[in-house]
Formats: structure tokens, sequence, C-alpha cells
């Protein structure tokens, strides 16, 4: 004799609380410090540093200057991506006047904060970091 088998399935719909987390915010203003020398450190002073507004949509950055207004010819273009992972790897290229080009590379090592090597294409290269801009 055959008696039916009746299986009760529950699908529980996950809670905001479950989503992952972005690894960088959608819209922020960063405050980079750098220097140059490859040494693990920054020891860049903090009058040296650079404010870049960033916006991140689907781990693709794109920036520029946040003291500069669109279309100054001074200002700085910056474009990359977000490489999800423990932790997300930070890819930056940076376009600025004169032909300047330079790359970022980093992890994030704290929410709001990116830490990594740059190279330019003048030969030079260092240590950089940014943080999120408090209000």
């Amino acid at each position: 004799m055959y008696r039916p088998l009746v299986a009760l399935v529950v699908i529980v719909p996950a809670l905001a609380d479950d989503a992952p987390k972005a690894p960088l915010p959608a819209e922020a203003v960063w405050v980079m410090r750098y220097d140059a020398k490859l040494d693990g450190e920054v020891t860049g002073k903090p009058a040296d540093a650079v404010r870049w507004r960033f916006a991140v949509r689907n781990d693709r950055v794109a920036g520029n200057l946040a003291d500069h207004k669109p279309g100054d010819p001074a200002d700085h273009r910056i474009a990359g991506e977000v490489a999800l992972g423990s932790p997300p790897i930070v890819m930056l290229r940076q376009d600025g006047p004169r032909g300047l080009v330079c790359y970022y590379t980093g992890k994030r090592v704290d929410e709001g904060r990116v830490v990594g090597t740059w190279f330019d294409n003048r030969g030079k290269s260092g240590d950089f970091e940014l943080v999120i801009e408090k209000k």
C-alpha cells in the first residue's frame, strides 16, 4: 500500500540586515593622503590631502576633484572598479591635465578607508590612503 508523502516548504524572504553591504558608499567625498615612497606607510602631510567626489554604481567608480566644477580645465577625472571579496579591492585610474595618468590599487581595510599604492606615467610612485570625509 502506498501512502502519499506531503512535504511542507517554507520560503522566508531575506531581511534587509541579511543583504550584502556595498563595499563603498554610492556617493561620498573621499580625502586622499599620499606620499612618494613605496614603503607601506603614508607619510604625506594632511595639508597635502586631495578631496575626491566619488559615485559608485554596480561596483564601478567615477569621480572628479571635489573642489573643482565640472569642465574646469584644472580638474582631474577618476574612474575604476571595486572587485568584491574579503577584502574588496579598489582599482582607479586618474586622468589629469597635460597627459597625467595615475593608477591606484588598494584594499578596503575598514568601513570608509582604503589603503594601497599608486604609480604614474611620469615615473613616480608611492602609498596612498582614502578616507571618507566626515561632515
